[in-house]
């Protein structure tokens, strides 16, 4: 599987940009189970305009990212425009679907799906700006049943974008219910620019039309669903806290650990044991003992379950 963005080629699964999920670390270490190409958590571009801070954490991309694809939220054209300029990524991606009332309020994200005009001027001032490659992640609409995802990708198309990638959920509907791909197949069939599914994908094996797929929630669960496989959890959760170490300090790691061990470790015999232990932990190395204790118990359940 692969398709074209600008100049650059993806081969693989998308990991999907989700907030307080992707930040470096987590990119890093599915960029190495296979991930063809993978999205920053969403940064504002009023906090780039105003030299924010945190948006220079949340820009930070690993070696291993190449391409490497910064995403950003807002709805005035020329912040965008503005932003452009100091994002050193190699694609830009804008966040048209984000369902979020904190988000939305302000017009951003998936607001910006009740305006496909100001969509397009966005595209268009972004690529006045800078030649990088400019992509947009959107939904099928922002009420329930009102589909806009033609109307959105027809004006961000004719504005220059080089690829599209489309949540099968209305904003509304934020996680709920079962993504509905029907209106993403129809553009795809017609659309001039790639065009990757993203809700509910669970494989990066690709069904026609569609260019590529864009994996979230799975990813969280199992980052080797990038290579088609299922890595070890006691592997991944190690992996991915020295990878957390090598950009955060111990606080920001354990903290992750937390939101992660729910889902790599889920179902698991043990697992609520880990994760409790997690819950209690202030520093890394007692989440690596804590680790170790549950492997150790988990071989044994094994051993005694399946005696040779």
């Amino acid at each position: 599987m692969s398709f074209n963005i600008g100049k650059f080629t993806i081969a693989g699964g998308v990991l999907a940009p989700m907030a307080g999920y992707t930040d470096i670390a987590f990119r890093e270490l599915c960029v190495s189970y296979g991930a063809g190409l993978t999205v920053t958590e969403m940064v504002s571009v009023r906090g780039l305009v105003h030299g924010n801070a945190a948006t220079d954490i949340l820009m930070r991309t690993a070696a291993n990212e190449r391409p490497s694809c910064v995403q950003l939220f807002g709805s005035a054209p020329d912040d965008f425009a503005r932003a452009a300029t100091v994002v050193k990524s190699d694609i830009i991606d804008v966040n048209m679907g984000c369902p979020m009332p904190k988000i939305v309020k302000n017009g951003d994200g998936g607001a910006l799906m009740r305006s496909p005009e100001n969509a397009g001027a966005i595209v268009r001032a972004l690529k006045n700006a800078t030649d990088k490659p400019i992509t947009v992640k959107t939904r099928l609409g922002y009420e329930i049943g009102a589909p806009r995802l033609v109307e959105l990708a027809d004006s961000v198309i004719d504005a220059g974008a080089a690829a599209i990638a489309v949540h099968g959920r209305y904003a509304e509907q934020r996680y709920a219910g079962n993504a509905d791909y029907s209106e993403i197949v129809k553009l795809a069939e017609k659309s001039k620019i790639p065009v990757i599914v993203n809700g509910d994908i669970k494989s990066v094996e690709t069904v026609q039309p569609f260019a590529g797929v864009m994996i979230g929630r799975a990813a969280l669960a199992n980052p080797a669903v990038f290579s088609g496989g299922t890595a070890d959890p006691f592997e991944v959760a190690r992996r991915h806290m020295e990878l957390s170490q090598k950009y955060f300090d111990d606080r920001y790691t354990v903290n992750q650990a937390r939101k992660f061990f729910v889902h790599y470790f889920k179902g698991m015999c043990g697992g609520k044991t880990l994760r409790d232990e997690v819950n209690r932990a202030t520093r890394v190395e007692e989440v690596l003992r804590a680790l170790d204790r549950a492997q150790k118990a988990a071989l044994t359940d094994r051993k005694t379950n399946n005696p040779m």
